[in-house]
């Protein structure tokens, strides 16, 4: 795993696009990036945002660690989403993106409060994935049913 997240900065993106360390790392930056939002990255959030990535693609251990020590070194050195966004929307069909919103406001509320930063950050992301307004709600109540909290 990665060796294929490390040909993935090596390669053209249009050529990366079927790629799924490409889909697995662009989503699992999504995910980084809501988690330091609030400008602070704690163990809660790391382990929701473990827990979205093992739920959706059944990683091991060891790929899933790297996958995440990955995205959290792509998340510190980019300048845009541009890549990620454009990976997501020309591979993932509307439930796959409703499944990733869902794991976007888990990871928000993993430390039992949605900081404004976090909520405005998965908006921009949810309009950018073409995520209606009524499936961003419906996620994040789901994401706050399943989490247990208001």
């Amino acid at each position: 795993m990665l060796n294929k997240l490390k040909s993935f900065f090596t390669t053209e993106p249009e050529a990366s696009q079927d790629n799924d360390a490409a889909l697995h790392l662009a989503a699992a930056v999504l995910l980084i990036e809501v988690a330091k939002s609030d400008h602070s990255l704690d163990k809660l959030e790391l382990d929701q945002l473990r827990g979205v990535l093992q739920k959706e693609w059944g990683l091991s251990d060891a790929d899933l660690a790297d996958l995440v020590d990955v995205a959290r070194d792509k998340a510190e050195q980019h300048t845009s989403l541009h890549q990620q966004i454009d990976l997501i929307n020309g591979n993932f069909d509307m439930p796959r993106k409703l499944a990733l919103m869902e794991g976007l406001w888990g990871v928000a509320c993993a430390d039992g409060q949605i900081h404004h930063y976090e909520e405005l950050l998965i908006r921009r992301l949810a309009d950018l994935m073409y995520v209606s307004h009524s499936d961003f709600i419906r996620t994040k109540h789901l994401a706050l049913d399943a989490r247990g909290t208001d």
